[in-house]
């Protein structure tokens, strides 16, 4: 190829795949641009190793150099462009062995001039088997977007929290700064060794993998943000927060960025069910799979799960080995009324709010959400159950409306008693226990992603180390 008329960069890089051969493996770096940096036909080289599992690399060789190569050609016949094409052949296998290692599939390649630098390219997914090998503890979680309930359930489970990114975005009806409120009910349930109250979208992801690195942190437990994906919010809110950018939508593009600096083993994501048919959904899955994660995802309804809610929640477990993992099993729903466990013992301390104009309005109209005497499980409580809004939740007994209050909702949530909303007001307690997960639920889940842990560590680590593997 003639090279008068080329512009010459300084580097080139390119991706080339290791091959097979019948001594083992062979890498055949054959390009244009070998005989741009001077890799003409003919010209001898050097092969030398980096470092252990680091690379190779070939460089045109001085008079004083011994084991030299030649710059090897291939003729295509068939080519019109370029029919005459240089080519380096490293098949040496015991240099190979010692500069790529065995798992390795691909090689990055810089040309410059004179010199070939060939470095191996570790995988995602080898990364993360690495760091779940070097990992003392596997049960250790990065949990976001929590205000404390998931986290509980993680730490009851026996999973250290090594970090938390916690940060409430202010809204437009706020009339203060609301945004450390859901990390202080964080803190105030559960120990924690970083606490970022930082904005998703705003954090620096290079810091966060920094962490991630250092503590070794096995698992990310994230709950985005399910406004954009619920039915609730009305498509035209939907379109407005899209225009005037206060949607959330966006958020699925956050969580990618963490997952893929920070690298982390297994990914446990929890969303409003309408999450899984949309195509933020499709975009997030598809990245994943490309990562080398196995995606296992399900939706479920709390009330198939032990739970007294009839909260419904997409689920999405990525893992990185092929390690068996089952969601929790089906339990027979409650057929007994709830009233008796749960409302007649929190009835004479709830508010009367039959004269609400906005309760009346629900009821007229079908949305208000009523718990009755003969009630099996408790509507799906919202964020804004607190503003007394159409849909609001509310207990019907003898013609009256009754507003349940934050305990009672923390109840029919099966949400631990031990779990203290007190480091917020009421208004914002509502809101976190409103938007949370059931926690009967999805103890279940985390007692099977914690099964799913607890068999990589074994195979990891050996049967006999598995305790060791898993203690704090």
């Amino acid at each position: 190829m003639p090279t008068h008329n080329i512009n010459i960069p300084d580097t080139a890089t390119k991706q080339l795949a290791i091959q097979s051969c019948s001594a083992g493996r062979k890498l055949t770096v054959s390009t244009n641009w070998l005989i741009l940096f001077g890799f003409v036909q003919g010209a001898e080289v050097v092969e030398e190793l980096i470092g252990e599992g680091k690379g190779i690399i070939v460089r045109l060789a001085n008079s004083s150099d011994t084991k030299k190569k030649k710059v090897y050609t291939r003729t295509y016949t068939s080519r019109r462009n370029n029919p005459l094409e240089t080519q380096l052949d490293i098949r040496s296998q015991s240099l190979l062995d010692r500069a790529i290692p065995a798992e390795t599939k691909n090689v990055h390649i810089t040309f410059s001039h004179g010199k070939v630098t060939i470095r191996p390219i570790t995988s995602r997914q080898a990364k993360r088997i690495h760091l779940a090998k070097s990992a003392s503890n596997l049960l250790s979680a990065f949990v976001a977007c929590s205000s404390g309930v998931d986290a509980t359930g993680l730490y009851n489970e026996g999973f250290r929290i090594d970090a938390a990114l916690e940060w409430r975005p202010n809204e437009r009806r706020d009339n203060r700064d609301l945004s450390e409120t859901g990390a202080l009910n964080f803190i105030s349930n559960v120990p924690v060794k970083h606490l970022i109250n930082e904005d998703i979208g705003e954090v620096n992801v290079d810091a966060v993998a920094q962490l991630v690195s250092a503590s070794k942190t096995s698992l990310l437990s994230i709950s985005l943000q399910c406004d954009e994906f619920s039915n609730v919010k009305a498509k035209s809110l939907k379109e407005r927060s899209l225009e005037d950018l206060s949607t959330s939508s966006d958020m699925v593009y956050d969580a990618l960025k963490i997952i893929e600096m920070s690298n982390f083993p297994f990914v446990l994501l929890e969303q409003v069910s309408g999450f899984m048919t949309s195509e933020a959904y499709a975009i997030l899955e598809t990245k994943l799979r490309k990562w080398g994660y196995s995606v296992h995802k399900s939706v479920m309804d709390a009330r198939d799960y032990t739970g007294n809610t009839s909260r419904k929640r997409f689920f999405m477990f990525a893992t990185s080995f092929d390690t068996p993992f089952a969601w929790p099993e089906l339990s027979e729903r409650r057929t007994a009324p709830i009233w008796d466990e749960f409302i007649a013992p929190a009835l004479p301390r709830l508010r009367d709010v039959t004269h609400s104009k906005s309760i009346q309005d629900g009821a007229a109209c079908g949305r208000l959400r009523v718990i009755n005497s003969e009630s099996t499980c408790s509507p799906t409580f919202l964020k804004s159950q607190d503003r007394m809004a159409k849909d609001s939740v509310v207990v019907e007994h003898e013609g009256r409306y009754y507003f349940p209050d934050v305990q009672l909702m923390q109840d029919l949530m099966s949400i631990p008693s031990s779990f203290s909303t007190d480091a917020v007001s009421l208004s914002q307690a509502s809101e976190i226990i409103g938007q949370s997960i059931d926690f009967a639920n999805h103890s279940l889940i985390l007692h099977s992603v914690k099964r799913h842990v607890e068999l990589v560590a074994a195979s990891l680590h050996g049967r006999k180390q598995l305790s060791m593997a898993l203690s704090a």
